[in-house]
């Protein structure tokens, strides 16, 4: 139990003091410097889903999935931070039953390259991504609900290319981006192999939830990438299209291994609430 309420707290203080720091340095920028561009962002897709949790089912399962997210972008000078959440419905395939992934994500980037006419910008830093993974599966039985949760550090670089550009060169149309995030380190919980889902207790929904979970601090296997590109409009306004694979593993071996694969097509849309 203890362990539970230390997850909870380091995630919540860590979110918290991203939150503040953002938020900080955003403040302290001089009232005569104007910000670069400032965009909200929503987006959806549509893909696979791969899942493997030994302490459920002994083998891998799939579903078709669809993603809903939303966030903002700000960029000014050589900085960029970007903010997103969201979910994905994935309804599996081999099984009666539904899995639901939740994730929310903070970055901060640092320009590497700012030559102010370079086609190629990259840009280096880190992130803090949380994960929960929420199953419904009937087909388990006593086991059919569960709940797993992740929070990581973790290494980001972005690389872009402006191409296309307009007749006079000052606006590029496209804009192609590779984004990669390696987890460093990490927070986990997650349910053990005895645990059972009991609809007809007394507890709530989040203690049936989490009464069997175990916690760990470590450095998680993983990996995100988002390759793509966007179509930049005149008034700063930006489509998207890139491909997201997004995979995250507990790293434990036999009843506690679990991995958890999204491949996903998505279509991401941000408008510009400023101007340079």
């Amino acid at each position: 139990m203890k362990q539970k309420h230390l997850l909870k707290s380091v995630l919540l203080l860590v979110l918290v003091a991203l939150l503040w720091s953002g938020g900080t340095l955003m403040a302290q920028r001089p009232s005569s410097e104007k910000r670069n561009a400032f965009w909200l962002d929503f987006g959806a897709g549509l893909g696979i889903t791969n899942l493997y949790d030994n302490g459920t089912i002994p083998f891998t399962y799939n579903g078709i999935n669809n993603d809903l997210r939303f966030g903002f972008t700000d960029e000014w000078k050589r900085c960029h931070i970007h903010f997103d959440a969201g979910r994905a419905k994935t309804n599996l395939s081999d099984l009666d039953g539904v899995v639901y992934g939740i994730g929310i994500n903070l970055d901060f980037l640092y320009s590497c390259l700012k030559p102010s006419d370079s086609r190629w910008n990259f840009w280096s830093g880190a992130a803090f991504e949380t994960f929960i993974d929420l199953k419904a599966i009937s087909d388990l039985g006593n086991a059919a609900a569960a709940m797993s949760t992740f929070g990581n550090l973790s290494a980001v670089e972005l690389l872009q290319c402006n191409m296309a550009y307009s007749k006079d060169k000052s606006h590029p149309w496209l804009t192609a981006f590779f984004r990669l995030s390696l987890p460093i380190l990490g927070l986990g919980s997650r349910p053990d192999f005895m645990y059972v889902h009991d609809p007809l207790g007394e507890e709530n929904p989040i203690q049936l939830l989490t009464k069997h979970n175990e916690s760990y601090f470590k450095m998680f296997p993983g990996c995100t990438t988002d390759l793509g590109f966007y179509l930049n409009l005149r008034n700063g306004n930006k489509i998207g299209l890139y491909y997201h694979w997004n995979y995250i593993s507990s790293g434990k071996k036999g009843a506690y291994r679990y991995d958890n694969a999204f491949h996903n097509v998505n279509v991401s849309f941000m408008f510009k609430l400023n101007n340079k």
